[in-house]
């Protein structure tokens, strides 16, 4: 047995049989193999199809992150860990081939989506949101102190905000004076997203810990949720479509090279 295959059969059993291969019920053991066998016989079509084009290092890479777990549980070598990730790597190859491959939606077909689903084209409820944080190192007590003033002098004026994030915040965007821009629930950490959105107009948070740190939140406008302009939700709608048609796409070349492997 191959090295893909040894690493397929195991992933097969856990996910969906949830144990490993040699644990399979003897009643689901025909089943099993049936499976096996189909998923190989089609991930051999697949690759085969690929064999020759040259991969990119970037996908080599993408793919040996997004497997190393499997890879590390079944305890393969270095050599066969290779043999897994360019196996994995042509398949992925190929099935990116055949989605740029699917025909595009043309202007009408993405106004008729659009006029047929507006309702999911609402931009959220949002706050203009700037931000500061102060991590903590060993001294939590003198963190609490320094971003209690910080609370002070910005409750007495706006306008230290900007100053203080920009000389002692150590999130990135003191670099813009604190300014996170507009922010839609669900964005930040679920204590901040809490105290944010219980802002009102330039409400001015109270000092939060979280296990970055303390922070000061400054919620400098609100904009209701509207609809999304125009020109943003075709492109939107555009983007969606060309998912839609790309996954087609591959379902249908799939499905007919399933009944090559069949037939063959």
């Amino acid at each position: 047995m191959t090295p893909w295959q040894r690493f397929a059969r195991r992933r097969l059993a856990i996910t969906r049989w949830q144990c490993e291969p040699e644990h399979i019920p003897a009643d689901q053991q025909t089943a099993f193999d049936d499976a096996f066998t189909r998923q190989c016989q089609l991930e051999q079509a697949v690759v085969e199809v690929a064999v020759g084009e040259a991969l990119p290092d970037s996908l080599l890479q993408s793919v040996a992150t997004s497997l190393a777990s499997w890879l590390d549980d079944g305890h393969f070598s270095a050599g066969e860990r290779q043999t897994v990730i360019r196996h994995h790597a042509r398949m992925e190859w190929q099935f990116a081939d055949v989605a740029r491959r699917a025909p595009l939606p043309d202007d009408l077909q993405v106004l008729a989506w659009y006029q047929q689903h507006q309702a999911q084209f609402m931009r959220p409820p949002q706050r203009l949101t700037s931000h500061l944080l102060l991590t903590v190192d060993n001294d939590d007590a003198a963190v609490q102190r320094q971003i209690r003033r910080f609370h002070q002098d910005i409750s007495a004026s706006r306008q230290a905000f900007a100053r203080l994030s920009q000389r002692y915040s150590h999130c990135p965007s003191a670099l813009e004076g604190g300014r996170l821009g507009w922010i839609s629930q669900g964005l930040l950490y679920p204590e901040l997203d809490a105290a944010l959105f219980a802002l009102a107009e330039n409400g001015l948070s109270a000092p939060i810990e979280t296990r970055l740190g303390w922070h000061l939140l400054w919620c400098e406008a609100i904009r209701d949720a509207a609809p999304m302009p125009q020109e943003e939700a075709l492109e939107k709608a555009r983007r969606y479509l060309i998912g839609q048609h790309q996954q087609q796409y591959q379902r249908q070349w799939l499905a007919a090279l399933t009944r090559s492997v069949v037939a063959g």
